[in-house]
This record gives structure tokens, C-alpha cells and sequence, in this order.
């Protein structure tokens, strides 16, 4: 089942790279994005093929102090997801409008990840993804509790 992955993701890599050319890859739109603070992982749901293909990522979830939020990060206007590079990429809302985060990511399809038969953790919603290029880090609100808490990860922020 895994070769069977692996060379499908390798074929829709080589039909993306020859459409789109070596310098661009074609990453998908994401549709849901959700953190589990018992997994530390954050998983968006990709808008490709079935619409059964994840991207997930580790995540620091932590909960926000008044102190916390003194950081000015900026907001997203995009969100995609590549399972080629097995890369996340955001459009950030600032300057020019040329500045992107990405950050790696485990691509998969939400059928064969659980073929074990085990049941996952319950991750939670997130909204308002911000990402901050003084400090390198991305950051979700999660609907959760008292509303106060967070998923950050380390991203690359830079300019197109």
C-alpha cells in the first residue's frame, strides 16, 4: 500500500512539475485547519482529489497570557499545502503583499492513515492563523476551552 503512495504522489509530482515547470510546484488549498493539543500536531484538510488528503505538522500548543500577546504577527490571507515538497506555504498580509511562511509538513490521505484500526486524538478547530517574520513562527487560535489557547510552529518567513 505504501508503494502504491509513494508512486502516486511521485506521479502527480511529475504531471505538477511538468505542467507548472521545475521552479513552481502546484500546492492545494486548505480547507480546514485543526491543532490537537494532546498530539502536539496541527492537521489541515487539503482540497485535492477525494478531499481525503491531510497535511499535518508538529505544533507547540500552549495557552496565552496577557504577557504572551505583546508579539505583532501578521495575518494570513492564503493557505496551501504541497505534497510534493511536503511543504505548507502562507500568504502573509504585509508589505508588498510578497511575504510567505512555509514550514514542512507530513502530507497523507485521511483513509490510510488510520488502517491500524486505532482511533486518533480529537483535534480542535483553529482560526486566525498569523505568522511572524521577527521571530520565525506561525500561530493558530484553537476553539478550545477559555478561548486562550494556541498552536505555534517554527516557519521560514520571506519574500518573493
Amino acid at each position: 500500500m505504501r508503494r502504491t503512495i509513494v508512486g502516486t504522489c511521485a506521479a502527480l509530482g511529475a504531471l505538477a512539475i511538468g505542467l507548472a515547470g521545475p521552479a513552481t510546484a502546484a500546492p492545494v488549498p486548505v480547507t480546514a485547519l485543526n491543532c490537537d493539543g494532546d498530539t502536539y500536531q496541527c492537521t489541515a484538510n487539503l482540497r485535492f482529489g477525494d478531499n481525503n488528503w491531510k497535511a499535518s505538522w508538529g505544533a507547540n500548543i500552549f495557552h496565552q497570557t496577557p504577557r504572551s500577546a505583546s508579539r505583532a504577527p501578521v495575518p494570513v490571507t492564503a493557505l496551501n499545502c504541497d505534497g510534493d515538497t511536503g511543504k505548507c506555504i502562507a500568504n502573509l498580509q504585509f508589505g508588498d503583499g510578497y511575504w510567505r511562511a512555509s514550514w514542512s509538513a507530513t502530507i497523507f490521505h485521511q483513509g490510510l492513515r488510520s488502517a491500524d484500526g486505532t482511533r486518533m486524538a480529537a483535534p480542535v478547530p483553529a482560526n486566525s492563523l498569523n505568522c511572524d517574520g521577527n521571530i520565525g513562527r506561525c500561530s493558530v487560535n484553537l476553539q478550545f476551552g477559555d478561548g486562550n489557547w494556541k498552536a505555534n510552529w517554527a516557519a521560514t518567513i520571506y519574500h518573493l
